[in-house]
């Protein structure tokens, strides 16, 4: 029983974020060959839920209200999680996609659905235990073919930097297409000539801060909530082990405890998903909409100006 818990806790916490081998291959005499690891079979099944949520639900909600409907409910998509699904993204395209983006809205709210739901599923998918029960059974069952599987995708540098670098390309190629000059005019910040030998390499070492903030952003809050309770169902074991009976009977708080995380672990789950896509959507923004920005704001003082005159004239 105490075995059962140590392997169910770890007994180093880095086990359970640290990505292992699932097939290995020695083709090349390299000692350490990795063909799949825990963290493409989690990418994997991400990809897979993920396709299993959104198109189902994005089907229902592009063909509810068809011609020929006379029922109101043929006019709302059927089923809780179509109406789920559309109520977070029509929150998304509404409320945090358009006020940034504007007349950029459409072109753009494909690619940041897309990294939401992605990361959203992601982040879930990390809080089941597979990788501990997994790792259970392949410690009794003594069937060592298969090693433990599970874990969490977005736990990975590589998979958060990959995400990172996809908003990076979508940031910078949307910029040079949309307003090649207006992309290099942002280079100055806006700062007089006689400030640009210091913004410009300011603003081009920004260029690559901000996928490097959302790549370790990402990474270590969803890195640290699973170590604080793989440290705490640590615990349990060792009271077990020193303690015996009263041990066990105090090793409920950090079960408690470890319980109470996972719940906030959902939680921040949802909100990584929405400050990954948050921040990608502004940093699109700051590069095709500034410029629409100063338009708009020259446009308003020249109808303030003709509005002022045709009152003058009418005053006279």
């Amino acid at each position: 029983m105490i075995q059962g818990f140590q392997m169910l806790a770890g007994a180093n916490p880095l086990g359970h974020v640290v990505d292992s081998a699932i097939i290995t291959s020695d083709p090349l005499g390299i000692r350490y060959g990795w063909v799949f690891s825990n963290v493409t079979l989690m990418l994997i099944l991400t990809s897979i839920v993920t396709i299993l949520i959104v198109v189902p639900a994005a089907k229902r909600i592009a063909t509810r209200g068809t011609p020929g409907s006379q029922s109101a409910s043929d006019f709302a998509p059927t089923g809780a999680l179509a109406n789920f699904v559309e109520a977070v993204c029509v929150y998304l395209y509404d409320e945090v996609f358009k006020p940034v983006l504007k007349d950029e809205t459409k072109r753009f709210a494909p690619i940041l659905w897309s990294f939401f739901w992605f990361i959203l599923v992601a982040n879930i998918l990390g809080l089941l235990p597979l990788k501990d029960f997994t790792e259970i059974i392949w410690h009794y069952s003594g069937f060592h073919v298969v090693p433990p599987l599970g874990g969490t995708a977005t736990q990975s540098i590589w998979v958060t930097g990959s995400l990172a670098l996809i908003a990076f390309i979508v940031v910078n190629v949307a910029g040079l297409t949309k307003d090649p000059v207006g992309y290099i005019k942002h280079l100055t910040g806006g700062a007089p000539v006689f400030m640009w030998p210091i913004m410009i390499p300011v603003e081009i070492l920004g260029i690559f801060v901000k996928p490097f903030a959302l790549a370790m952003r990402l990474f270590a809050n969803m890195t640290g909530g699973h170590m604080v309770i793989a440290s705490l169902l640590g615990f349990v074991p060792a009271l077990i082990g020193a303690m015996g009976g009263v041990g066990g009977g105090i090793s409920i708080f950090p079960i408690l405890g470890s319980v109470a995380i996972n719940m906030l672990e959902i939680v921040v789950g949802f909100i990584q998903a929405f400050v990954f896509t948050f921040l990608t959507c502004l940093f699109i923004g700051q590069v095709v909409v500034h410029e629409h920005h100063d338009e708009e704001h020259g446009h308003e003082h020249g109808h303030d100006g003709h509005g002022a005159k045709h009152a003058a004239g009418h005053g006279h």
